[in-house]
């Protein structure tokens, strides 16, 4: 019995002198909540709205999902983009996020729909060579 309340007491000082976690502070113009953001393209006009992030099996984003075009819903279409297309510029007000793929580039790529499929993400051309240039 004295065995066991020495464990339990070992147990509870272990538990009570835990690190506690360190707390970092992050300046408003070093970050960015982008969900709902607007996107940009490379002239600054507004072309669609971030709606959600695809990440892989280890976590790492993969892809962005973005809603082009439409009024209050009606007429836009999802497209999700490779995550290496988007650049972040938390500090700029007015392109915050800013798309690398031209409206063209945007038309010809295949709607994105959450549902048991892979999911269709669009890639640059460059990328796309080099891609297939590492994969040979």
């Amino acid at each position: 019995m004295e065995q066991r309340r020495s464990s339990l007491l070992m147990a509870l000082l272990l538990c009570a002198a835990a690190p506690v976690s360190e707390v970092q502070r992050v300046p408003p113009e070093q970050s960015l909540a982008i969900l709902g953001h607007t996107v940009t393209d490379q002239s600054g006009k507004v072309i669609g709205r971030l709606v959600d992030v695809l990440v892989g099996d280890q976590g790492q984003p993969q892809a962005a999902v973005i809603d082009f075009g439409g009024f209050m819903g009606v007429g836009s279409r999802k497209v999700a983009v490779q995550w290496s297309e988007l650049h972040f510029a938390p500090g700029n007000a007015k392109q915050p996020i800013t798309l690398d793929l031209t409206q063209d580039q945007i038309k010809a790529a295949p709607e994105y729909t959450n549902g048991t499929k892979p999911a269709p993400i669009v890639v640059a051309p460059a990328a796309r060579a080099s891609t297939h240039a590492t994969q040979r």
